[in-house]
């Protein structure tokens, strides 16, 4: 059985100030809350609860879904296996075909992007919906920052940017261009564009660090663009690359451990769209290999058995609750079988370096060090 996703650093010359395990703790399947076509493609927490948004992979328009599905502490009492109840569900007709979803959450809104990838107007759209899942009617005029509404020609992905002074915006990304488009948090309004972001054309994803680094997944590779100012990055750095097709939801995630636990490295997630490559990988954001989540790390539950992801349909966030560090993870899959949507709870757990001479039941242990500012 694993139990941890363990890699020690890899780079000679690299000194080990801390040490931390990933946790495996809980693991969901969500079938049971969505019709076969639906799939779970982003998840949110508030700091109490937790969302997942979905795509569909029927064709023409199809019903999207955005449900919050309980309390952390809920689901952390809860044993692992079928997950069915949810406090409340919203249902769009969006974009099927596999087009994407994206969900973010700030100051008590959660902003959804549905449809990502479509050019029809009335098929995609970003909302805000407060967090009992009424849409905000009064951001953007209606509650949705139309295409029109952007002057884009389509949404591929959100995140929200911290800004260099300026303060928060919605950042939003579109495949085929360079710019950060970014808009008002509070009532939808352009407040400006950011970039070019030199080269990064094929956008997918972007993540942000609290620096206001970006962090942008493309065909490929992740790649990172420091801030310069509120609107301009230097030239962006590729972190990782390999050999990938031209395939939409793909994920990048910022983990900022460090404001948690200052002594250990922030950590950046990301998928590959390669058959077989069923994990969700993880580096430092300076490109380190750290390890990765194959969801069959063992939970720790008498009984229970752990089942790997099974496709490269995967998303990741991250919570701080209670003193603890969570990274949750989605997994998407359009059939009726068990697991083909799930939800994965890991925490990352600070350690001594003594640590490293337990070796039975690690899978990996996560060397890191504190990232110089």
């Amino acid at each position: 059985m694993q139990r941890v996703a363990m890699v020690a650093f890899l780079t000679a010359g690299v000194s080990m100030l801390a040490n931390a395990q990933i946790l495996h703790r809980r693991s969901f399947n969500l079938v049971p809350l969505f019709p076969s076509g639906q799939a779970v493609g982003d998840v949110a927490f508030d700091g109490t609860n937790l969302y997942v948004s979905t795509w569909h992979s029927g064709s023409g328009t199809q019903t999207v879904s955005l449900v919050r599905l309980g309390s952390l502490n809920t689901l952390l009492s809860t044993p692992s296996g079928d997950w069915n109840t949810f406090d409340w569900r919203v249902d769009l007709t969006q974009a099927g075909s596999s087009r994407d979803t994206r969900l973010v959450y700030y100051n008590n809104a959660l902003y959804w992007g549905a449809g990502l990838g479509d050019s029809n107007a009335a098929n995609t759209g970003i909302r805000r919906y407060d967090l009992s899942g009424n849409l905000d009617t009064s951001w953007s005029g209606d509650g949705n920052l139309s295409l029109s509404d952007a002057g884009a020609s389509r949404y591929d992905t959100i995140d929200i940017d911290p800004g260099a002074g300026g303060g928060p915006t919605l950042a939003v990304g579109v495949f085929g261009s360079t710019i950060v488009r970014r808009f008002s948090l509070t009532d939808g309004s352009n407040a400006g564009n950011a970039g070019p972001i030199g080269g990064q054309t094929s956008t997918r994803d972007y993540a942000f660090a609290p620096n206001g680094d970006l962090y942008v997944r493309t065909q490929g590779r992740v790649s990172k663009a420091t801030r310069v100012d509120d609107t301009t990055f230097n030239t962006p750095v590729d972190l990782a690359t390999w050999s990938e097709g031209t395939l939409a939801q793909a994920f990048v995630a910022y983990i900022p451990v460090s404001q948690y636990f200052g002594h250990l490295s922030d950590l950046v997630l990301y998928n590959q769209r390669v058959s077989g490559q069923n994990k969700v990988f993880i580096i430092q954001p300076d490109g380190t290999v750290v390890g990765e989540l194959t969801g069959s790390e063992d939970t720790g539950e008498e009984g229970y058995n752990e089942v790997a992801f099974d496709n490269t349909f995967l998303n990741a966030s991250w919570g701080f609750a209670d003193g603890k560090f969570y990274i949750f993870v989605v997994k998407g899959g359009t059939g009726a079988a068990a697991y083909g949507d799930r939800l994965d709870i890991y925490e990352v757990v600070p350690e001594p370096a003594s640590m490293l001479a337990l070796g039975t039941g690690l899978v990996s242990l996560l060397a890191l060090r504190r990232r110089k500012r």
